[in-house]
C-alpha cells in the first residue's frame, strides 16, 4: 500500500508508515484497517511502562465478516471475555501475547481472547493468523515486534526490520524449482523451519525424501540411532524436534509424511559433487549443497544460525523465493 493511499496522519504514525516503506517492509497491503493496524504497530514497538517494567502484549485485528466465537479460532479451548465500555489504552493491560490477546473492532478493543495454551512462539502464532485472516501484533518477552498478515511475518529486532514472504509464497516458488516432487507434502516442514528453526536462530540441515527409492550409498552416516518417529504436522512433536536439534550437529531426515527417520547425519559427499558443485559459506551449506546433487529425490532445507533459510535441490541453492532479489549459489 503507497502512503498516498493512507488518511491524513498524526507523526508518529507518518513517521512509522514512512519507515516501513523506506525499509521496504510491506506490512498493509490485505490489512483491512490499515490504520488501526499502524496504531497496534506503534503501540507494540513503544508500548506505556508501568514501574520501569516493559509490558508484553499481542492483539488481534481480524477481517471483515469474522465470527465472534471461539469456533473461530484454532483453539478450542478459547475464552472471549467481552469488555464494555473499556478505554482502549486500559484494554491493553489484559493482553500479555502470549495466552491473551486484545480483538480489535474499529478504534475499540472489544473483546479480550484467553487461550488455553502458551501462543507466545512464532510457529503458534502463524497457525493463529492463517486460522482466522487478519493481522496479529505481537510484543514478545525478549523484546521483538512481530507482525503475521496476508504479506507474510514482520519482525523488529531492536536494530532492522525482517520480512519473512507467507508460506503460500514459499510452496508456490517450491512447486517451481522441483515440480517432479510432490511439494505441497512439504508444507509442515517448510513451516517448521522457517517459523521455528529460523526464529529461535536454530541451524540446522533438513532432508526431504518424498519417495521409497533408498538413499544414495555412502552418502550419508546416521550418528544417532533409534530416533523416534516425531511429525512435524503436530506441534508438540515439532516442539520436542526443535529441542533436539538444537542440541544436534548433523542432518535430520524425514519421510513423505515428514515424520523424522534419522538424526544427526553425517552427510558425505560423492567425488562428483565434490568436484562440481562449488563450496558455499560454511560446512552446513556446502555439505547440503552437495548431497542435494547426490540424491534427486530429495529436498533440502538449511536454516542457518543467523535465520537465513536456504532451499536446495539437485545442486543448487536458492536463497530466498524473491524472484527479483533471488541470489543462486
Amino acid at each position: 500500500m503507497d502512503d498516498d493511499e493512507l488518511p491524513v496522519l498524526p507523526g508518529r504514525l507518518r513517521r512509522l508508515a514512512e519507515e516501513l516503506r523506506e525499509e521496504g517492509v510491506d506490512v498493509l497491503t490485505g490489512a483491512h484497517d490499515p490504520v488501526a493496524t499502524l496504531v497496534e504497530l506503534a503501540y507494540a514497538l513503544r508500548p506505556q511502562r508501568f514501574e520501569g517494567r516493559t509490558p508484553t502484549y499481542g492483539v488481534i485485528l481480524p477481517p471483515p465478516g469474522w465470527a465472534l466465537d471461539a469456533a473461530g479460532l484454532i483453539e478450542s479451548g478459547v475464552a472471549l471475555i467481552a469488555l464494555s465500555d473499556v478505554d482502549v489504552q486500559f484494554a491493553r493491560r489484559f493482553a500479555d501475547g502470549v495466552t491473551t490477546f486484545a480483538l480489535r473492532d474499529d478504534d475499540q478493543i472489544t473483546h479480550i481472547a484467553c487461550f488455553d495454551r502458551n501462543l507466545a512462539d512464532e510457529y503458534d502464532l502463524v497457525g493463529l493468523q492463517t486460522s482466522i485472516g487478519g493481522i496479529v501484533v505481537q510484543r514478545h518477552a525478549n523484546g521483538q515486534v512481530r507482525l503475521f498478515g496476508p504479506t507474510g511475518v514482520v519482525r523488529w529486532d531492536g536494530v532492522a526490520w525482517h520480512r519473512d514472504p507467507p508460506l503460500a509464497a514459499w510452496m508456490h516458488r517450491l512447486a517451481e524449482l522441483a515440480p517432479d516432487l510432490p511439494t505441497e507434502g512439504l508444507r509442515p516442514l517448510l513451516r517448521f523451519a522457517v517459523h521455528e528453526l529460523a526464529a529461535r536462530r536454530i541451524g540446522a540441515i533438513l532432508i526431504w525424501r518424498p519417495t521409497d527409492l533408498s538413499v544414495p550409498k555412502h552418502r550419508h552416516e546416521p550418528l544417532v540411532h533409534n530416533a523416534p518417529p516425531l511429525r512435524l504436522d503436530r506441534a508438540g512433536e515439532a516442539a520436542a524436534l526443535a529441542q533436539a536439534l538444537s542440541q544436534t550437529d548433523g542432518a535430520a531426515l524425514f519421510d513423505r509424511d515428514t515424520a523424522l527417520v534419522g538424526l544427526g547425519i553425517r552427510l558425505a559427499p560423492s567425488q562428483d559433487a565434490a568436484r562440481t558443485v562449488s563450496a558455499m559459506r560454511g560446512m552446513r551449506h556446502t555439505s547440503a549443497r552437495r548431497y542435494s546433487h547426490d540424491d534427486p529425490d530429495a529436498l533440502v532445507v538449511v536454516v542457518s544460525e543467523s535465520g537465513t533459510v536456504t532451499l536446495m535441490y539437485c545442486g543448487q541453492a536458492y536463497t530466498t523465493i524473491e524472484r527479483g532479489d533471488e541470489r543462486i549459489g
